[in-house]
């Protein structure tokens, strides 16, 4: 199921609002942020919130950015089709470590290793000197 960036960025932002991280949870006052957090919990399908909800009873951040392949909730690197998918898709995705929702973050891409480059050449060992064969 395709997930738009709509519904990704609701949930950042629904996160961070509530957890109280989002520089915009300090500029509201309590009933624009209460405004703000149901607008934004229109927006997003039962299924996701229900797992957002489930990791914030946990104390822990529901969506979180992968950094050079690594997920910033559980430091653990995720498997490089993993990434692949999550560069060529808008969807949704989860970490298979920890279970939270992950994203790339926009920016520069980062360098792409080539995997078939050719491997340098073996040299030939000398035999010792002196050896009996």
């Amino acid at each position: 199921m395709a997930i738009p960036a709509r519904v990704t960025d609701s949930l950042k932002r629904l996160s961070g609002l509530e957890r109280g991280t989002s520089p915009l949870a300090t500029a509201l006052t309590d009933s624009e942020m209460r405004l703000e957090i149901n607008r934004l919990r229109s927006i997003i399908p039962a299924f996701i919130l229900a797992h957002h909800d489930r990791k914030l009873q946990q104390g822990k951040p529901s969506i979180v950015p992968v950094a050079d392949g690594v997920c910033s909730a559980c430091h653990l690197r995720l498997p490089t089709g993993h990434v692949a998918r999550l560069q060529s898709s808008q969807d949704l995705e989860v970490c298979d470590n920890c279970g939270t929702f992950i994203f790339l973050e926009p920016g520069p891409p980062s360098e792409a290793v080539c995997v078939n480059a050719p491997k340098p050449a073996r040299r030939k060992r000398k035999p010792a000197q002196g050896s009996a064969h």
